[in-house]
């Protein structure tokens, strides 16, 4: 599981942090450039442990030996004294603050030793005070920036980023449909609809016995915690971050199903506008004229009889979608296989992971027709 590369990758940023507070020379850029590589591995750093050791984690560029001495240590064990160490020295939620503007190791420390602020609720109670303002280096606009910033993170917090977290939502997919009995397993909601940032994952399954799946989906490796099980919905905490609503679906309702959870909330609505005007109801259970069933089991099944083309996951934001898609003029999607190069990328002669001929190789399997390498040169710091 690559959940553990995401762990390691936290635990050196952290102690990145903690590091620049210190004002340690050099190494804080090290575990940070390390994090980045361990983020962006292919495989799990505990599979490629099993292969040979130290000296096999060694081989990714950037961690050193020290740096593999405490992914080995995390594998063992579970944690990492080093990290602990410092969290005791310095006893500040680092994660709390990591993703809020303005906040650098600096100013951490400096409200750390002045005002014993270790966590955000500390800070917001110390700018409610006007307590920020009188430290030095700080003022009236400098505390009225730090609380936007604050209110901002607030606002954005519990959504991630799609792409960091896509490998995970992958992994539990492949995991479900390998259970025996599972016929089908798809993602919707906003991961579905290819949104920049998700709040949590919607996962519907078609199986004829539903218990086992949802006994997998409550102790698989990637659950935190159960927040509630059923026959045919659970739904849990992911170690990730993330909330995960499975649900088991019948065949015949599959696709009804499949376009409600996958939404957006707007486009249903339209879509049930529709069925109305015809003197249909339109829910997550089919396309109904009365009690009569009229499609339901896929998507395109419904989209066909409200008169619709086929509308993709990611066009269904209702910016013109429904009407294009009664005149059969949807725009096409870009996918993978219409790329033709890459402009910028970066080789191990700079800060990057691979060869240029481990790259170019790569491109070529992809299809790519050109890539262009950016490396830094030498003059800047993070460049071999």
């Amino acid at each position: 599981m690559k959940l553990i590369n995401q762990t390691i990758a936290r635990i050196f940023r952290e102690i990145a942090i903690f590091l620049a507070m210190e004002n340690v020379s050099f190494k804080p850029q090290a575990y940070e450039k390390a994090a980045d590589v361990i983020d962006e591995l292919t495989d799990a750093v505990d599979l490629i442990y099993k292969k040979g050791g130290v000296k096999s984690l060694v081989r990714s560029p950037g961690v050193g030996v020290s740096m593999a001495e405490k992914i080995e240590e995390f594998i063992r064990t579970g944690r990492v004294k080093y990290f602990e160490d410092l969290k005791k020295k310095w006893p500040i939620d680092i994660e709390e603050f990591m993703d809020i503007e303005g906040i650098g190791p600096k100013t951490l420390r400096h409200l750390y030793e002045k005002l014993g602020i270790k966590n955000l609720s500390g800070l917001e109670k110390a700018i409610k005070e006007n307590k920020i303002r009188g430290l030095d280096g700080f003022g009236e606009k400098s505390q009225e920036k730090i609380l936007k910033n604050i209110e901002f993170y607030k606002r954005s917090s519990g959504r991630m980023i799609l792409g960091f977290v896509m490998p995970e939502i992958r992994v539990i997919e492949d995991e479900l449909k390998m259970i025996k009995g599972v016929e089908r397993v798809d993602v919707a909601g906003s991961v579905a609809r290819r949104k920049e940032t998700i709040g949590d994952v919607d996962l519907l399954v078609i199986s004829k016995n539903s218990r086992p799946v949802m006994d997998y989906f409550a102790n698989m490796s990637e659950t935190e915690a159960v927040l509630s099980y059923g026959i045919t919905r659970s739904s849990v905490r992911l170690k990730i971050g993330l909330d995960a609503d499975l649900r088991v679906i019948e065949p015949e309702s599959y696709g009804a199903a499949l376009m409600y959870f996958i939404g957006s909330k707007e486009h249903n609505i339209a879509l049930r506008e529709i069925a109305i005007r015809n003197g249909w109801k339109l829910n997550e259970y089919g396309l109904f004229d009365g009690k009569k069933m009229i499609a339901g089991k896929t998507e395109e099944e419904i989209y066909k009889k409200l008169g619709l083309e086929y509308i993709p996951p990611e066009l269904r934001e209702m910016h013109g979608e429904i009407e294009a898609a009664k005149q059969n003029k949807l725009p096409k999607l870009i996918g993978y296989r219409d790329l033709f190069g890459d402009l910028h990328m970066h080789s191990i002669w700079s800060d990057g992971s691979n060869s240029i001929e481990e790259m170019a190789r790569a491109a070529i399997e992809r299809g790519l027709k050109y890539i262009v390498m950016s490396d830094h040169s030498k003059h800047l710091s993070v460049a071999h």
